[in-house]
């Protein structure tokens, strides 16, 4: 069951964790003061590099694209490399199995 596990974990977990990510920036209201989750804004500096990233996420999904860029400039990009990285994953996944992965063998 523990090579079962593993295996799950390693074909689908990264692709799941940044599926549910931009899930998550698509249902972002960009519009509320939410508290910010930046370790440097907690530790009082005043700006974090990321700050607006998920709110210009946000705009892109709904097409407000002017406002996306104004919140910051790469989150467009953002999503793009994004949903790359996914169906990279899935390439990867599908590669693996045309080798024997997903059967009862070890990874």
């Amino acid at each position: 069951m523990e090579k079962t596990f593993k295996k799950a974990f390693f074909l689908h977990f990264e692709w799941l964790a940044l599926t549910m990510a931009l899930l998550a920036m698509a249902l972002l209201n960009p519009e509320s003061a939410s508290a910010s989750i930046c370790p440097l804004d907690l530790m009082g500096f005043e700006n974090c590099p990321g700050q607006g990233l998920g709110k210009s996420m946000a705009y892109s999904f709904r097409g407000d694209f002017s406002e996306s860029i104004r919140a910051h400039p790469v989150g467009l990009v953002s999503i793009l490399i994004i949903m790359g990285r996914i169906v990279s994953i899935f390439k990867r996944n599908s590669q693996l199995s045309k080798f024997g992965v997903n059967s009862n063998e070890n990874i």
